[in-house]
């Protein structure tokens, strides 16, 4: 009882201490949540393009939008992670203006661009944000914190979404996306208006300086270590597309289940993390982060095997399928982001932190880019092949991780159980 009443204790006091920070990711991350399922849905629902035009747009627009990831890594170094999140929502905020006007490819393709360059921004400063905001403290403990925060931030604005979509149609949509944009600029005028927290100790510091390696891009570049986890970055990529961008288009489009299938897979996942995120992050303290990211890498593929050999299904088979996959992938993605997010803060040399970041994000957002492509397979006569590749890639991302984590030093590789109790 004293150690559940200490952990609310705890909670309430970061919830306090941050309260404005904390709304700002509230506000963000439940516009985030109207439209996040829908992503690609969207289009097929509201334009004439057919399925295959707007996977090509995808693409395109996500590949040209990659140098903002590495700029953004420039910009988090220069003038804080705080410049970089204000950013992202304003590009967030004038994509998804655009989504509602957009008809014709050149204007998909632009708003396109648009959300997917505030997303390429949004993962660089947000790994760099919360490692500010931690201020020397234990980085898994605030990053479950603010994760399970934007879970239920997620969720709730899943579970609108899906309200408004059952009621409203096509209007429904637009009204969504309205919503996104007036989110997205409150965010922008909080996280201005706040500061983050400070440095840290400096013994932590001098510890950083004598144990961590690559202390230029240079020799970041050449580090074992440093390579494998951008190429494992690369593998998982998909991971964070694969519900919103393949799954949502097989259970509408070819198993003719409702548009609000997206948004109620996404409401499970995100509600279990929410409930959950902060309370697996202590379960799993000890353990070797590059295992926990394997294992969460391994689980994400799985979720797809069952789709190789499956029909299309409907009725109750098809809604406990998504179910299925929404609890799976809850439960992999409270294993890899914060083990993920970690290392990924703490291996780079800390003059370099924000263009490392800036890199390795980078790199899982080609992932993201090129696995719409693949869509295409789904019109073919061998739709399985979409998901045994999506099966491998996630097997290949499972290894690189693991043998990536395994060459760090024991600080970076290992969060002891008293740091993640905080």
């Amino acid at each position: 009882m004293f150690s559940i009443r200490a952990r609310f204790r705890a909670s309430f006091a970061t919830l306090t201490e941050h309260r404005f920070i904390t709304a700002a990711v509230l506000v963000d991350t439940i516009g985030a949540g109207l439209t996040l399922p829908l992503t690609i849905v969207y289009f097929t629902l509201t334009t004439d393009l057919s399925l295959a035009v707007i996977g090509l747009l995808s693409t395109a627009a996500s590949l040209l939008a990659l140098p903002v990831g590495l700029l953004g890594g420039v910009l988090t170094d220069r003038f804080g992670a705080r410049a970089s999140m204000v950013t992202n929502n304003l590009l967030s905020a004038a994509g998804f203006t655009l989504y509602l006007v957009a008809h014709d490819p050149v204007v998909v393709f632009a708003a396109i661009f648009l959300a997917n360059a505030s997303e390429r921004l949004y993962w660089t400063s947000w790994t760099a944000y919360v490692h500010d905001l931690s201020a020397g403290r234990p980085f898994e403990q605030w990053f479950a914190f603010l994760e399970a925060t934007k879970a239920a931030a997620l969720g709730a604005g899943a579970v609108v979404a899906a309200v408004v979509l059952a009621g409203g149609g096509h209007d429904g949509l637009r009204w969504l996306v309205l919503a996104n944009v007036v989110t997205s600029v409150a965010a922008a005028i909080v996280f201005a208006t706040q500061r983050t927290g400070g440095t840290a100790p400096a013994a932590t510091a001098a510890r950083d300086l004598e144990d961590l390696r690559t202390g230029t891009l240079r020799e970041f570049a050449a580090d074992r270590s440093m390579r494998l986890i951008t190429l494992g970055q690369f593998l998982i990529g998909p991971a964070m597309v694969l519900p919103n961008v393949a799954l949502s288009v097989l259970f509408v489009e070819r198993w003719h289940l409702p548009a609000a299938v997206a948004p109620v897979q996404f409401a499970v996942a995100t509600g279990l993390a929410a409930c959950l995120q902060t309370s697996v992050t202590r379960w799993v303290a000890g353990l070797d982060r590059g295992v926990l990211v394997a294992v969460g890498a391994g689980l994400t593929g799985l979720s797809v095997v069952p789709l190789i050999v499956l029909p299309p299904l409907d009725g109750v088979a098809a809604w406990s399928y998504v179910v299925s996959v929404g609890v799976l992938l809850a439960v992999a993605d409270m294993l890899v982001l914060p083990a993920a997010n970690a290392v990924m803060a703490e291996a780079p040399h800390p003059r370099i932190r924000g263009r490392a970041i800036g890199v390795f994000q980078t790199a899982s957002s080609v992932g993201m880019a090129l696995f719409p492509l693949m869509l295409g397979l789904l019109d073919t006569d061998v739709p399985w092949v979409l998901w045994a590749v999506t099966a491998a890639v996630f097997a290949g991302a499972a290894w690189a991780w693991r043998a990536a984590v395994a060459g760090l030093p024991p600080r970076v590789r290992v969060a002891s159980p008293t740091d993640a109790d905080g």
